[in-house]
């Protein structure tokens, strides 16, 4: 597809008759029979603003090359824009292989695809990594922090915080853990500073590493995919919780001389990280560092609730629809300003 003069368009810009190139991941495939008993497949792709159908019927020579086409992946595709009155935007295919970096060049971004943070994930990761070098001092932890990163950063960066309930979208496990890094970091100064008399110290390290780390389980909880994610039948039956403290276990096992108390310490803040029993933990913090951590991981996630039922509510009323996951109350909307606050997105430190 190289060299084409076909011009690259957006998904969501295509136009009737046009034909061009786009970007765009393939989010299912539905499998049929029409009216003749003859097979056909529709395959939904997607950028951030809209989805189409390409449907493959029996005489379309792509339609055995489609069944190992891979759910969940950016495409780049030379296609035909076909425009259905009772369907809407169908896409005409007459080219198609996976997205590649070298794709870059030509506009191709996987978060420009789906819903995802809104944040550029290489940014927070590197903000990420620079909490791990100021802030953990001891070298056998550092370096199990940057081995586990460095053995899943690829789906580090893509998977979601969760399913349903908060950062749920493309990157949101990722922008959760720098958010927390960011408050956490900030706290262990403080109460560290606050309580200086306290022997050993408040270990900000460990605050840090656990912090990175408290979610890693979900990279095998569940099943990556830019619109439903799904739960691994490992997620499951265990549930992240204990399968992060299982990855982190294996990890350092492979570290000679890991400190067995520095693994306790971070293996109870991942099993205590949920704060109490009735939210899914295992056992309580009884650490401060485990107990600081628990209460900024569930601050971070009710601000994503809150704040996002905040930017999404399509209701007219100074109110909110009910929050389920913040025990149904409604939030006020308050009045809005002129003009919206400019932030910049790049100041991530």
């Amino acid at each position: 597809m190289a060299g084409t003069d076909t011009a690259v368009v957006r998904l969501s810009d295509l136009a009737h008759g046009q034909e061009a190139t786009c970007f765009a991941a393939l989010i299912k495939k539905d499998r049929g029979v029409d009216k003749h008993g003859n097979p056909f497949m529709k395959c939904h792709f997607r950028d951030k603003r809209s989805t189409a159908v390409a449907p493959l019927w029996s005489d379309n020579a792509l339609r055995i090359q489609a069944e190992a086409w891979a759910d969940g992946i950016a495409y780049r595709l030379r296609v035909r824009g076909d425009w259905k009155v009772k369907y809407g935007l169908q896409l005409d295919i007459i080219e198609i292989r996976p997205a590649t970096d070298d794709d870059a060049a030509d506009g191709y971004d996987f978060y420009d695809l789906v819903e995802s943070t809104d944040y550029d994930p290489e940014t927070l990761l590197a903000s990420i990594h620079d909490k791990i070098e100021r802030c953990i001092d001891d070298p056998y932890l550092k370096r199990l922090v940057e081995e586990i990163l460095s053995e899943h950063g690829d789906l580090f960066k893509k998977m979601p915080a969760a399913q349903s309930f908060h950062h749920s979208y493309t990157a949101g496990l990722l922008e959760h853990v720098w958010s927390m890094t960011r408050v956490a970091s900030f706290l262990a100064d403080h109460y560290g500073n606050y309580y200086e008399q306290l022997n050993p110290p408040l270990n900000k390290g460990l605050i840090v590493a656990s912090t990175i780390l408290h979610d890693i389980g979900k990279l095998r909880e569940l099943e990556y995919h830019p619109v439903e994610t799904k739960y691994t039948k490992e997620g499951c039956l265990i549930g992240h919780v204990l399968m992060g403290r299982d990855l982190v276990r294996e990890t350092a096992r492979k570290i000679e001389g890991f400190p067995e108390e520095t693994l306790l310490l971070l293996e109870h803040a991942i099993l205590a990280h949920h704060g109490k029993r009735d939210f899914g933990a295992p056992i309580v913090p009884q650490t401060l560092e485990a107990l600081l951590v628990s209460y900024v991981d569930d601050l971070d996630a009710k601000m994503n609730i809150a704040a996002r039922q905040r930017l999404n509510s399509t209701n007219e009323g100074e109110f909110t629809d009910k929050v389920y996951a913040l025990d149904n109350r409604r939030l006020y909307k308050g009045i809005p300003r002129e003009a919206p606050v400019d932030h910049d997105l790049n100041e991530l430190a």
